[in-house]
């Protein structure tokens, strides 16, 4: 249960229930389609719970939005900002809206006026909204694995900006669209582009990410230790992509992460969410604050509550029968002694008509599980020089003092709850609003394990494993038919087998996965595949189920 102690946490209790009780949820019946034509699934969330969830943001800044709306392509005159150009990343467009009046694709966001700028940014949903093709359809997945290309969209950015320094013509266009002096703009554009370039530069490396997948806690442990900490050699090569996960389910967790590190009781959520603002083309000023206590930063705290709630709500996407056919009754009720047998050990089942289930995840070691360790390895053994922290108490004013040298994943915490403490009444607010019940479950030192979660909506996440190294379920049960090499991305979906199929549908929207590569192991996760062919069917039946 999360509390607060004392009269002040009674008080912020109080005033939780009165902003509860003044806006009032009324029935309503959400869209089944986008004006776009996207086919949308009964998640428990209202039209203006998605428009909310897409498009609000927790302070990611990737550009001016002035600038993202003028800015053309590097190689020709056409928008950057194109539902054509940004499709190619694998962003999903809506439509325009009261929420998103310039049609900017679903988890694209756009900040309040700040520092001089309204600030385009990246949203929960731009990597955690996934699509489902079939047979000419598009399925929304409201808390699904997006198949954002994350590296190929920052370059492009910094692509598109710096020729736009280099040509003066196309500067010109820029500068009357965005409807500033060239000279001062043109210096204000190469800082900031500089800026891009400089956190590309400390997150290089040779691991290609693709489709679907991103480095989190890489990029989050560079950002600390090198960006805001300013020390060039705790610089780490983020080369252990992982897919982004799924939402449903993910805030009734006693932990999250995919190896189970971060606990969500308490401020547990509202500290995850500042994290992803800091890490998402987010900024930290450890030398600076606004109310002399904590740090500064460019994260949107008073959205941090709402954006949770909104989670807590989702539920899982069930199997659409219209679209990819019934399922077989005698199977399921096969599947489900199987699953019984074979998964629950470790997979725990999750009622989405429970609007307040508590979930206990299963942390599997890497012994057992057998899956790729390159994630878990990387997170245990990023040890930074703590800078300017040394001698700061971990939780600022509680907690351990630092030394010279600390975990990655303390440094980070730290810059976190200073952020936060730059804010501390909006912070407690949003401790409130972000507060739900979930199991207590204890901070683990030594994570070296992945995080076994139910299996609710299992269809709609492929690929799979933790690194996305699987393209089907049914190759999850039989390990010797893994493709080495397959496509991510815009591709058709498969039904029989439940994942990504071999027919690419966009050329210009797929990337290759190799499990060759390092990070990149389908091995692993043997359970199940002792079945017979019978009964792995049976079971995958079950599963799409669930």
């Amino acid at each position: 249960m999360n509390t607060l102690p004392g009269q002040n946490g009674v008080l912020l209790f109080a005033v939780a229930g009165l902003l509860a009780a003044c806006n009032p949820s009324t029935p309503e019946t959400p869209s089944t389609h986008t004006d776009t034509g996207m086919l949308l699934l009964d998640q428990n969330w209202t039209d203006a719970d998605r428009e909310f969830s897409w498009f609000t943001t927790f302070g990611s800044r990737v550009l001016p939005d002035t600038w993202f709306k003028a800015l053309e392509r590097a190689n020709d005159t056409s928008p950057f900002a194109s539902e054509e150009n940004l499709s190619r990343f694998g962003f999903a467009f809506s439509g325009a809206s009261d929420t998103n009046p310039d049609n900017f694709p679903i988890g694209i966001t756009v900040t309040p006026p700040r520092d001089g700028h309204a600030w385009v940014g990246l949203g929960c949903s731009a990597c955690h909204s996934g699509q489902v093709y079939y047979q000419n359809q598009q399925i929304h997945i409201d808390g699904g694995q997006a198949m954002l290309e994350f590296q190929l969209f920052e370059q492009s950015v910094i692509d598109a900006l710096n020729a736009t320094l280099r040509d003066n013509e196309k500067f010109s266009r820029f500068a009357q669209a965005v409807g500033e002096a060239e000279p001062a703009l043109r210096e204000q554009v190469s800082q900031w582009t500089q800026s891009l370039i400089k956190r590309q530069h400390i997150n290089r490396t040779d691991s290609h990410y693709g489709r679907g997948r991103l480095d989190a806690f890489g990029q989050i442990f560079n950002a600390v230790t090198v960006s805001f900490l300013g020390i060039e050699e705790n610089r780490r090569d983020p080369d252990a992509p992982v897919s982004y996960p799924v939402l449903w389910d993910a805030p009734h967790m006693d932990l999250v992460q995919w190896n189970a590190s971060a606990p969500n009781a308490g401020p547990g959520p509202l500290i995850q969410n500042a994290t992803t603002a800091l890490a998402v083309f987010g900024d930290l000023d450890i030398h600076h604050n606004d109310h002399g206590l904590g740090y500064k930063s460019s994260i949107e705290i008073n959205n941090l509550g709402p954006i949770q709630d909104r989670w807590y709500k989702l539920t899982s996407p069930q199997w659409p029968t219209q679209v990819l056919g019934a399922l077989n009754s005698d199977l399921v009720t096969q599947g489900k002694t199987l699953y019984a047998e074979n998964c629950l050990a470790c997979h725990a089942l999750s009622d989405r008509n429970d609007p307040d289930r508590m979930i206990k995840a299963t942390k599997v070691s890497l012994d057992q599980v057998g899956t790729d360790p390159t994630m878990v390895d990387n997170f245990l053994g990023n040890q930074a020089q703590t800078g300017d922290f040394e001698g700061r108490k971990l939780l600022f004013a509680a907690g351990p003092e630092f030394g010279a040298t600390a975990p990655a994943i303390k440094l980070v915490a730290h810059a976190t709850i200073g952020a936060l403490l730059d804010h501390p009444l909006a912070a407690t607010m949003q401790g409130v609003l972000s507060a739900h019940k979930v199991k207590d479950a204890p901070i683990d030192e030594d994570p070296r394990y992945y995080k076994a979660r139910p299996l609710s909506g299992i269809w709609a996440s492929a690929p799979y494993l933790h690194n996305g190294s699987v393209p089907t379920l049914a190759e999850m049960l039989s390990p010797e038919k893994r493709r080495t090499q397959f496509a991510v991305g815009k591709v058709e979906f498969d039904p029989v087998n439940v994942g990504l199929s071999d027919e690419v549908l966009a050329a210009d929207q797929v990337s290759d996965f190799d499990t060759r590569l390092p990070g990149n192991s389908n091995a692993g996760h043997l359970f199940g595949t002792h079945l017979s062919p019978e009964d792995k069917r049976a079971l995958i039946e079950y599963l799409k189920s669930l």
